[in-house]
């Protein structure tokens, strides 16, 4: 196990069509295109032949088209035809490319940049559903995965940096519930106060108890639920995608059951949405601009940072390639306040 032996997101399917298009995933550039069958295919961007970068050709029937000599890549990665070449010559067995495993599935094509792994990509909940409200967010940010991964579930910087918007300082406390096992990490909040902002006043509705839970889920994923009832549940939930090692691609799918105004709410919630993850974007802008500056991470934990070492700790062992215990399960009380 390594993390490039998992899936992640490479595009929203409605961003594939039938021209190439170039990506970058660990610090290594990709291909994608449709066959004539639109399936997804996906390669290193780069000619077997001159190292022109295949995603700037375009497609011809089922075949990938370089655009300096007009070699043609099928799925697998074997060159069909070089124009060059007179009839009856043979193509080269080193003509070809290396491929990836590709999923489709969710509204998105995710690829695996290493060897891909036995199970599939985690679906997103609720995605698309009957009866459910989704819209779907792509944001960049100047930090790694990491860095992303604990800041969408680290509940004190709301107070500060949304603060009015998502939170507002609290004094009250309450339990924080850390479970851990193989590959997750899960923190329920035992009787959360609900505090004056925006979104509590448009969104919460009245005189109903918050079940709050945040999960990280290995490698790259985080899920935050705030459901009230049957009838009032949220859902966000963001994959990672490395791009280099300070630029992460994140994909956020919200979905929410709001009754037959979901989609009311929804005009006032996607916007929202997006102004408080920019908030994100810029903290973590600054954080790692400051790192810049002083050379590297100096970290001081504090038992309130519920989730940002489990979630380093696992990341580590798969970089290691060190599979996780079988029998890792643990579960902590903690005292937090907002």
């Amino acid at each position: 196990m390594s993390l490039q032996n998992e899936w992640y997101i490479a595009c929203e399917s409605r961003g594939l069509q039938r021209k190439p298009v170039a990506v970058r995933m660990f610090a290594t550039d990709f291909v994608l295109w449709r066959n004539s069958q639109g399936a997804a295919q996906c390669a290193v961007d780069r000619c077997a032949h001159r190292n022109a970068p295949l995603s700037q050709g375009f497609v011809k029937e089922d075949c990938l088209v370089c655009p300096y000599h007009g070699w043609q890549y099928d799925g697998h990665g074997q060159c069909q035809r070089i124009p060059s070449l007179a009839e009856g010559r043979s193509i080269p067995a080193s003509a070809c490319i290396p491929t990836r495993q590709v999923r489709e599935m969710n509204g998105y094509v995710w690829i695996c940049p290493g060897e891909p792994p036995a199970s599939e990509p985690r679906a997103f909940p609720h995605c698309d559903e009957p009866g459910w409200t989704t819209f779907r967010m792509k944001t960049r940010f100047a930090s790694n995965v990491e860095a992303c991964l604990e800041n969408f579930l680290d509940c004190p910087h709301t107070a500060t940096v949304h603060r009015g918007w998502f939170r507002n300082p609290d004094p009250r406390e309450m339990d924080a519930v850390v479970r851990k096992g193989t590959d997750f990490v899960e923190v329920d909040f035992q009787n959360e106060p609900t505090t004056d902002s925006v979104i509590a006043r448009l969104f919460y509705p009245k005189n109903c108890h918050l079940q709050h839970t945040d999960r990280f889920l290995m490698p790259n994923l985080s899920r935050v639920d705030y459901r009230f009832d049957d009838r009032h549940h949220f859902i966000i939930t963001s994959q990672a995608t490395p791009v280099e090692e300070l630029i992460t691609d994140v994909y956020t799918v919200i979905s929410f059951c709001y009754g037959r105004i979901g989609w009311l709410v929804r005009l006032i919630f996607e916007p929202m949405s997006r102004h408080i993850i920019q908030q994100d974007v810029d903290i973590l802008k600054l954080q790692g601009t400051n790192l810049k500056r002083f050379g590297g991470p100096e970290y001081t934990h504090v038992e309130t940072d519920l989730i940002a070492l489990h979630v380093q700790s696992m990341r580590r062992r798969a970089e290691r390639g060190e599979p996780p215990p079988s029998n890792e399960t643990s579960e902590k009380r903690i005292r937090i306040r907002f």
